[in-house]
Formats: structure tokens, sequence, C-alpha cells
């Protein structure tokens, strides 16, 4: 496991606030997802734990850099995982059990929570009196993926770290690296996941990105014979609200292309679809169109028990009517 390459510098600008005595005892990363976070957390909490490091780097042979390398060891506490839906009062007096008590290396003690929009408002206060008054040789690392200025007084009580998605011409340098695709697809996955490269990775090789070109061919071949019910079945089997986004990035996108801005589209792998749909539709129904899909997005998710087949195929009707589709029929 080795660093992306993006994270160096940050890593290198933090280890070195330990090595001249200067660090917080907690540090509150704001970033986004996909970026490496966690990642460089796992690897500051090496150097911290390593009896013998070597200017910023863990030595990689001591018992403690074995340890946290095998995630066994007993001074590193992750206290939030994916399977964790809140994170309560309760938990924070599980972190105070182990961080009060002597560390078990002789050495530091680590605490890493990695999303605190899974901190629920007690456990926040409970946390803010152990920030406040922490155990020697204790340090805690925190992650905020909303970079919302939530929670105040728990960010006062953190020294604020913003970790920023590495530049597109990075990413994609990164990206060709690790993947084997063409170009223009290494940028549409890119720019489909917000910048971050490890999204864009995991993306281009799962079973979505397949659904998703599926998905757009689908949609091609129902606007050629002006039947969009065509798509109905592909849009309700699974993932409704992410081919509901797929729609409106599609239809965004040809408004670009009629305003000329070819350099900032999203799906570089649909040019011919998008070529189609900008030439055959004004903006004005491009525009409305998405509205439409906007709010059928807003129905799904908020209203309970909502009967997701027949609201798609009311969308899709009202659609084929702004798009002033004629029935062959």
């Amino acid at each position: 496991m080795k660093l992306y390459p993006w994270l160096i510098k940050p890593y290198n600008n933090i280890i070195q606030q330990y090595q001249k005595n200067k660090a917080h005892h907690a540090i509150l990363i704001k970033t986004q997802k996909g970026i490496g976070a966690s990642l460089l957390i796992w690897f500051i909490s090496k150097w911290l734990l390593c009896r013998k490091p070597i200017g910023t780097n863990s030595c990689n042979e001591c018992y403690g850099c074995k340890l946290i390398s095998s995630n066994n060891h007993p001074d590193w506490h992750n206290f939030i995982t994916k399977k964790n839906s809140t994170f309560s009062v309760e938990d924070v007096r599980q972190i105070n059990k182990k961080i009060f008590k002597c560390a078990q290396q002789g050495g530091s003690k680590i605490v890493f929570l990695s999303d605190t929009e899974k901190l629920t408002e007690s456990a926040i206060n409970a946390l803010l009196k152990t920030l406040e008054e922490p155990p020697q040789k204790t340090w805690f690392f925190l992650i905020n993926y909303k970079n919302l200025n939530s929670h105040f007084t728990l960010n006062s009580r953190c020294i604020i770290y913003k970790l920023f998605a590495p530049t597109e011409k990075e990413s994609l340098n990164w990206l060709k690296k690790e993947t084997k695709k063409e170009n223009k697809l290494y940028l549409t996955a890119l720019r489909i996941n917000q910048g971050s490269p490890v999204s864009a990775k995991k993306f281009m090789n799962s079973e979505a990105w397949i659904d998703r070109i599926n998905f757009y061919k689908n949609l091609y071949d129902a606007f050629k014979n002006k039947n969009l019910l065509k798509i109905l079945n592909s849009l309700k089997e699974k993932n409704s609200i992410v081919k509901i986004d797929s729609i409106c990035f599609l239809l965004l996108d040809a408004i670009k292309f009629n305003f000329n801005e070819k350099k900032n589209l999203t799906n570089f792998d649909q040019m011919e679809l998008i070529q189609f749909l900008s030439y055959n539709y004004k903006n004005l129904v491009l525009d409305i169109s998405i509205r439409t899909w906007m709010h059928c997005k807003h129905r799904l998710l908020n209203i309970s028990g909502i009967n997701y087949e027949l609201l798609l195929l009311e969308q899709l009707l009202r659609w084929e009517k702004i798009l002033d589709f004629v029935s062959d029929n």
C-alpha cells in the first residue's frame, strides 16, 4: 500500500508539524469522498506509531509498523466504520475507556472518526469534553465529507485541514497508469465523480459503468424511434435516481454543446448522442426537460410509498410531449 501522489504533500506538511512538536492533538479533515483521506490518516498514524521513523517516513520494520500494517495495533482505534449508521454517546464512552489507559505499546494512542456526519448531537457533546482535555500522547483524526460549517464547537476544538482533489490533469495521469481505457473514458468517469480519481477508477471497473453504457444505448434507440417508453423497464429495474441523474447530465451536455462549450462536457464517450440532442432540440426544450426530470427525482426521493413505475411512466409521457414526439401508430 502506498500514498496517492496528490497526498504526498499534505502528508509531509502534517508530519513536519509533529516533528516540530507543533501538531494539534485533533485534526479535522474537510474533503470530498474519493480523494483518499482515510488512507492519508492511516499513513500519518503509522508514522506516529512507528518506533524508529526515518525522517517523514515510517521504518516498516519495527513491531509498531508491523502491527498497524496488519490492522492489529492495539493503540490505533477506528471507531466509525461503514456499518455504523450513527455514533452515539455510548460509543464516546468506549473511546474514553481506551484512551485514558496507558498505551499498550508504550507510545501514542490514536482515535480515528471517519465521518463526523454519523455523530449524534449527544456524541458530539461528550466528545467535546474529551477533546478539551485529552490524555497525553493521544491524537484525534476526524473527517467531514460534506464540508459544511456545522458543529461549530467541534470545529473549534480541532485544527481544520482542507484536503482538495488533485487537478484534472494530475487525476488523468494517475488514471492512465492505473487502468487501460481510452482517454475520453477517463475524463468522463472523473467528471461524473466530481473530480475524485479514486471514485472514478472504481466506477470505470464496476457494473454501474456497464449499466450506464447500456442505458445510454437504449435511450438513443428510444429517441430515434420516438418512443421513450422503451426505457421504462431499465429505468425502474434498479438505480432509478442514478439514471435520472445520467439523463440530466446528458441534457446539460447538449446545452453546453449548443453554446460551443465542448471542453466542459461530462459525457465525452457519448458525443454522437449529445450531438443528436443538440441538433434536434433547442436549449429551451432541453432546459424544460431537465427541470421535469429533477422534479420527478424530488418526488421519488421525498414521497414515501410512491409507485415508482407509475411515476416514471407519467414522466416519460410528459417528456414525449415536451419533445413533441408524434406516434407513428
